[in-house]
């Protein structure tokens, strides 16, 4: 078995890494990744907490910027091996204008997209919302399912309506060829360790 130091080689980016998921997904990470050499957080606004993430044996890097602007995803994407685009705005209570919630939720995903495609990073793993698959037309919750199962949802709120479109673009995104290796979109039960 390889020592510690050799086996850490994968540098994972986490957009909107200071939210709610975002950070728990982070201190996942550094807690059950053990090839984690490196882990990008990249949100708009960055909290005093990811301080004490500096101080383990992982590299942490903080980085300042907005999923809508595709430069700045370029940038904090180039040389990781793994994205977890965790970034959005939720808005099921009608706070923010549809044309925000459109322009970070399906802007924000296909400049994700776009620079794995540019930067050649292989696995983009997008987290979407129960919002999107339900209800369905018959006003019936949604039970039990996982991404094979058929849902006929009903979205009549930009919320709900963004992540759909986003969730499409992710899906359709699926195995595109990036400019060097290639980039494979993720969603669960589509992916095993040995890819990587």
């Amino acid at each position: 078995m390889a020592d510690s130091a050799q086996a850490q080689t994968l540098v994972y980016l986490v957009t909107g890494g200071c939210g709610f998921l975002g950070e728990h997904v982070v201190r996942m990470l550094l807690q059950q990744e053990p090839r984690l050499r490196e882990l990008r957080i990249f949100d708009l606004h960055l909290g005093p907490w990811l301080e004490e993430l500096k101080t383990g044996p992982v590299q942490v890097t903080t980085i300042q910027g907005d999923v809508t602007q595709a430069q700045e995803v370029a940038a904090a994407m180039t040389g990781a091996h793994v994205v977890i685009h965790t970034a959005g705005l939720v808005d099921v209570f009608g706070r923010a204008s549809p044309e925000t919630i459109h322009e970070v939720n399906v802007q924000g995903t296909k400049n994700v997209i776009e620079a794995c495609v540019q930067t050649g990073t292989r696995f983009l793993v997008y987290t979407s919302s129960m919002e999107v698959v339900g209800p369905n037309v018959k006003g019936h919750p949604f039970y039990r399912g996982n991404e094979d199962t058929p849902y006929e949802a009903v979205h009549r709120h930009p919320y709900p309506c963004s992540k759909a479109l986003a969730e499409q673009l992710v899906l359709e995104a699926n195995g595109r060829k990036a400019t060097w290796p290639g980039c494979t979109c993720w969603w669960p039960g589509s992916w095993s360790s040995e890819r990587l």
